[in-house]
């Protein structure tokens, strides 16, 4: 597989590379490779994970499952003190203002009972980008939280909690991650960088 030459690499990190057998595109997400495998056309093509640049500006690839694809995980941040949880929230907030992440996410605060401790900040996100959140976390020096949580579960659990949910907010990320429709992706194929 030959990738095209990528202006910017690291724009494209959380994002997906779909290998068509005849060429290749860069650039798409999630659900816009969903589109290509439920094509009649294109499903036989090979999606591709982008989730680290290296030091020359290559790109590191992982295959992606049909289960990845869709799948969400979540990381919580648990504290005793509300206020302290809420300071979590905050320097995330600008965390992620200062260093845009590589990926979509959300934020939450929230209070989880079945949690000890409850008060809780949440950092939603795709599963297939769970790398890439600990390189950013780490790489932000973030060390919030009592403990921590994470998982596939912990995002069902957090994704339910309306009621509970303090505050929320989609965080700034490096790419435009807006899902385009399944016409407009299957009409630009043919091009390389698709962001």
């Amino acid at each position: 597989m030959k990738l095209p030459p990528i202006p910017h690499p690291e724009r494209y990190v959380g994002l997906y590379v779909y290998d068509f057998e005849t060429h290749v595109s860069v650039g798409y997400t999630a659900l816009e490779v969903r589109y290509l495998r439920e094509s009649k056309d294109y499903r036989r093509g090979t999606a591709y994970h982008i989730y680290r640049v290296t030091e020359a500006g290559g790109l590191e690839l992982r295959g992606a499952s049909d289960e990845r694809l869709t799948a969400r995980e979540a990381i919580c941040f648990l504290r005793a003190d509300a206020a302290a949880a809420r300071r979590d929230y905050d320097a995330l907030r600008q965390l992620a203002d200062e260093t845009p992440l590589p990926c979509a996410a959300t934020l939450q605060l929230a209070k989880n009972a079945t949690y000890d401790p409850p008060n809780v900040t949440a950092l939603l996100y795709p599963a297939s980008a769970t790398t890439v959140i600990a390189d950013w976390l780490e790489h932000g020096n973030f060390a919030g939280g009592d403990r921590a949580l994470a998982g596939l579960d912990v995002h069902a659990e957090m994704a339910n909690m309306n009621a509970a949910r303090i505050d929320a907010c989609q965080l700034p990320s490096l790419l435009d991650y807006t899902d385009r429709p399944a016409e407009e992706v299957l009409r630009r194929i043919h091009e390389p960088l698709q962001r």
